[in-house]
């Protein structure tokens, strides 16, 4: 039996914008497998583009650190209850979207506050 790799086997190649895009939806409490496979790559594969990136020097790290800005909140009760919290950031190639029920706003900032620093 031949276990050599068939000559027919075409390997795909993937562009670094797409690799930065999966490695930036593996966050703590997200399963890499589900991500991968969602995407249709390897689990593997997508580990080693994590190392990949981890380990080069990011091009993020001669930018001015990331500044709070006061917003106005509608507080009244009704709007608590039916609204929540959502923002999109994207930084460096990476993207994180996040949604916190509205009622809440006080803890959002001051989680939001030390997630940037």
């Amino acid at each position: 039996m031949d276990y050599s790799p068939s000559i027919n086997r075409i390997r795909r190649q993937h562009a670094p914008e797409f690799k930065r895009e999966l490695v930036a939806l593996c966050q703590p409490g997200i399963s890499v497998s589900a991500i991968a496979l969602a995407h249709g790559v390897n689990a593997n594969l997508l580990r080693r583009w994590i190392n990949q990136f981890r380990s080069e020097p990011s091009s993020c790290t001669n930018l001015e650190p990331a500044r709070l800005v006061a917003v106005q909140v509608d507080s009244s009760a009704e709007a608590q209850a039916n609204d929540a919290i959502e923002i999109n950031i994207q930084k460096c190639g990476a993207q994180i979207s996040i949604r916190w029920p509205g009622n809440q706003a006080h803890a959002f900032g001051q989680w939001l506050e030390g997630w940037l620093k």
